[in-house]
């Protein structure tokens, strides 16, 4: 089972836009060194419909080569081509992925049974373990009490809670969920709260510009140390809303540039809320990022 904080790693892009392979491999290091669980590759900010199925294949081989087992690496399996998900399962599995994610249809028109047929078929395809994602916004395909069904195919390891704002009707009875089964917080904002509640992390992007205290909010609500969990995510609120305010890679971009993680590029990445970036910059600092 993997536990802790997943970071939806945003992939540094060269000059002509394609991926920038050796700052990703500087960034995994990185984010080793700063304890983070496991990273998510080629799903961050809508990342992955920039890049070709080549390019996305070369990111994830690099990944599992340059984390050497130090780490976790889940492959984004997620496709605007309905094959490409069958290349990418057979590029994550030869490299050696620890597990892939699956975002769940919600426009295919399936009924459930359909839906949950069609998860049982690309799993046994995937032949790697599955983390699904889905923010139940179709109750009648997938809900919290229908989820235990869904739990039980083979293969399937996890769910990716990615409700925006999570309402009573989206608690999911843990007790009724297969062992070895996992719940993750889909929102930076809400993963204190859900871990508390007994997921087992949460998928974060602000974990890009702050592994190490994302990792310790985490770590302290597993322990249910509740005052110092949420002590550390008041601390984390003001960068998430920073963040929010333009959900794109440009903004990560940016302060990794800022905080010396990543080389800067010919054009430092705009951001529309400022133009001097004055609202980011002040998150970095109330949650003691050094820039």
């Amino acid at each position: 089972m993997i536990n802790g904080s997943i970071v939806d790693l945003i992939i540094p892009t060269a000059s002509d836009g394609s991926p920038d392979y050796e700052t990703v491999e500087t960034l995994i290091d990185w984010h080793i060194d700063n304890g983070s669980a496991a990273l998510l590759i080629g799903s961050a900010t809508g990342q992955h419909s920039e890049f070709n199925n080549e390019e996305r294949g070369e990111l994830l081989k690099r990944a599992i080569w340059q984390s050497d087992g130090r780490i976790v690496v889940i492959a984004n399996l997620d496709t605007r081509d309905p094959d490409g998900f069958f290349e990418l399962a057979r590029a994550a599995d030869e490299f050696g992925a620890d597990a892939g994610l699956l975002t769940l249809p919600t426009s295919m028109g399936l009924s459930q049974v359909d839906l949950f047929e069609y998860v049982r078929e690309l799993a046994e395809f995937a032949k790697l373990p599955l983390i699904l994602r889905d923010d139940f916004s179709h109750p009648n395909l997938l809900s919290p009490t229908t989820l235990p069904k869904l739990a039980e195919i083979e293969g399937i390891i996890g769910l990716i809670n990615d409700s925006s704002e999570p309402t009573p009707e989206d608690n999911i009875n843990i007790s009724e969920l297969p062992s070895g089964f996992a719940l993750y917080a889909g929102h930076n904002t809400d993963a204190c709260q859900w871990v508390l509640a007994g997921y087992q992390g949460g998928i974060s992007l602000v974990g890009n510009i702050a592994p190490a205290l994302v990792n310790d909010m985490i770590s302290a609500a597993q322990q249910n140390n509740r005052a110092l969990a949420m002590s550390l995510n008041d601390r984390l609120r003001p960068l998430t809303q920073a963040l929010m305010t333009d959900p794109s890679a440009n903004s990560v971009t940016w302060a990794l540039t800022e905080m010396g993680s990543i080389p800067e590029g010919g054009h430092p990445p705009s951001l529309p809320q400022s133009s001097d970036y004055a609202q980011l910059r002040r998150a970095l600092r109330t949650a003691q990022v050094i820039i």
